[in-house]
């Protein structure tokens, strides 16, 4: 099962609203982004990929060991991966408090898979994708330039997930195994 551990976005159409001023604003066209689904807004903590079922059972038993409060987060800031002359993401970011927050979680859940043998090789850069670019020559210095350091609004992140990824022609579809929640 193709696997990843995940932190919702409770106030989706923040995103889903910057994703369309975005579009409008730049004049993009569906053959140069595809904007990411609203349901799948996320933060991406760790990327399994392809896991057996005994290690998503170990990887739940650490999952509900933790134990974290709600995080404050503003949104800000456009940013792209890899380079902004070869992008394939555009992203936006979060505000620094918000930012060394998640940090410290990412930190957290990192230490409990280690204690199963999972290792990640990764570092964190707390970002949500907006769009996945199609066109690699698209000219982004505008736009970034025109929403660097804004802020978008900001929101409580409330839920840990364990989420399922299902790789569709249209896209991945993303299915919750494990929901842990601040406290």
């Amino acid at each position: 099962m193709r696997t990843f551990i995940a932190l919702d976005i409770p106030s989706k159409d923040i995103l889903w609203n910057l994703q369309q001023e975005l579009l409008y604003a730049a004049r993009w066209n569906p053959n140069e982004v595809k904007p990411v689904e609203k349901q799948n807004f996320h933060f991406t903590l760790i990327f399994f990929g392809e896991v057996e079922s005994d290690t998503i059972i170990n990887i739940q038993s650490k999952l509900l060991e933790l134990k974290f409060a709600p995080i404050e987060i503003s949104y800000m800031g456009l940013g792209v991966f890899p380079y902004q002359n070869s992008a394939r993401i555009i992203w936006i970011g979060i505000d620094e408090r918000g930012r060394q927050k998640l940090l410290d979680l990412f930190e957290n859940v990192t230490r409990k898979m280690k204690d199963i043998g999972i290792e990640s090789d990764k570092s964190f850069n707390p970002h949500v994708t907006l769009f996945r670019i199609r066109d690699r020559k698209l000219n982004l210095v505008h736009i970034l330039t025109r929403y660097d350091g804004k802020i978008f609004g900001s929101d409580t992140i409330n839920k840990m997930c364990l989420k399922q990824s299902i790789l569709t022609p249209t896209g991945p579809i993303y299915s919750d195994i494990l929901i842990v929640h601040a406290k």
